[in-house]
């Protein structure tokens, strides 16, 4: 049943009523004051306050309105002797929940009070409800957060553990296609090596005759010319043929700590007192501070550095500016040293990118088409890299990667 709180100055009625509800089974208390009634709901909750307009001292509309402003849960009616519409509007729009006028039957009593006290019980049901359905919308928020965290993690998961496949698929791709690459280039190698040993032989002996027949005949004119140009074309093809035996039978790189800008200072100077050289071709460089010494072949680096920075003079015949910069790599997993030879020349075409260090490709008249095999070769021995960044017209640029040792 309900607990009942009867307000009334008045002792007869507080008796009556407390009888009509006790016999109904009702918790029943009882007080004749409003400050009295006040402190009663602040130390117990009760279902229904049923309370007299006219108190002593305060009326029972002063009572309603403080209930109102401490928020107290209590189904309030409102009991008077003296009807009066405007106290009745006023009471409801206090929060009360029903008017009751003197003289009251038990049976009109006891049917608001039931009313009352139903009502509270629905409303404290419905906060109950409502306060499960908050509970349970932040409890679902927090799984549908947390099941999407998990959801964004195992898809950032699943991405990089794509990448990573991907990754090792192309790099596993890429080193197949070089040991393809480089079984096929050893078996040309090795037959170019024997074709060129055995050229170099009589060679030697057709450019030592040329040289006795220059030094001892004495002739003139046209024959003089031939004689001249027999000797130096077996020079080039000797020359030529030196080219093909250094590549298909290099030394092995003999490594010491080396420092590549000091190396590059060293190389410009003798390019910029070279024949192929012109005041029309401007060179720049620059070098990153503190940059520890890279462990390298000094004269197969020597030689592949030069390969490049001739190559960049030769695509300028009109002139323009040849770069060369030095510095660690930015973002690498591994540390590295990076050399930057570009030239603002006629670039390279996209087919020819492809093909420009494979050996005996080159898009001169003239050559054997080894440098740019060579220089891939050497600078891949070191455990370093070389790629090539260019288009038709925007020139050429050649990116060379030297690993660092772990303390450098």
């Amino acid at each position: 049943m309900s607990s009942i709180l009867i307000v009334d100055d008045e002792e007869a009625i507080r008796s009556t009523f407390r009888a009509f509800l006790e016999a109904e089974g009702h918790e029943v208390t009882t007080a004749c004051s409003a400050a009295e009634a006040r402190d009663l709901l602040a130390r117990e909750p009760f279902d229904v306050l049923l309370a007299d307009l006219m108190l002593p001292e305060e009326s029972g509309l002063s009572l309603l309105k403080s209930i109102r402003s401490s928020e107290t849960e209590v189904s309030a009616v409102m009991v008077t002797g003296y009807p009066d519409l405007s106290t009745a509007v006023e009471a409801l729009k206090e929060g009360a929940y029903d008017y009751l006028t003197k003289p009251i039957t038990r049976q009109s009593l006891l049917a608001v009070v039931d009313r009352a006290a139903e009502r509270k019980h629905l409303l404290a049901e419905k906060r109950r409800l409502e306060q499960e359905n908050a509970e349970y919308q932040k409890s679902l928020e927090r799984k549908v957060a947390q099941r999407t965290g998990e959801l964004q993690e195992s898809e950032r998961r699943y991405r990089e553990l794509f990448e990573k496949t991907r990754q090792a698929y192309d790099d596993l791709k890429e080193a197949q296609g070089r040991l393809i690459q480089s079984e096929k280039l050893a078996a040309i190698g090795e037959l170019a090596a024997g074709i060129a040993h055995e050229i170099r032989n009589p060679l030697s002996a057709i450019s030592n005759s040329i040289g006795v027949l220059r030094r001892d005949l004495e002739v003139e004119g046209d024959d003089r010319r031939l004689l001249e140009v027999v000797f130096e074309e077996s020079q080039r093809l000797a020359g030529t043929v030196a080219d093909f035996l250094k590549y298909a039978r290099p030394r092995p790189i003999q490594k010491s700590a080396q420092e590549l800008g000091g190396i590059l200072e060293d190389l410009l100077l003798l390019l910029s007192r070279d024949h192929r050289n012109s005041d029309r071709v401007s060179i720049e460089s620059s070098y990153e501070e503190g940059l520890p010494p890279v462990e390298i072949d000094a004269t197969q680096t020597r030689e592949a550095l030069w390969n490049l920075l001739v190559n960049g003079l030769e695509a300028m015949p009109e002139g323009g500016t040849l770069s060369v910069s030095v510095g660690r790599t930015k973002g690498s997993v591994s540390p590295a040293v990076e050399v930057v030879i570009s030239d603002t020349g006629g670039g390279i075409s996209a087919d020819e990118r492809e093909r420009v260090f494979q050996p005996f490709y080159t898009t001169k008249p003239t050559g054997t088409g080894l440098g740019l095999a060579s220089v891939q070769r050497i600078v891949e021995g070191h455990g370093g890299s070389v790629r090539l960044e260019s288009d038709s017209g925007k020139g050429s640029s050649f990116i060379l990667r030297f690993p660092l040792t772990s303390d450098g």
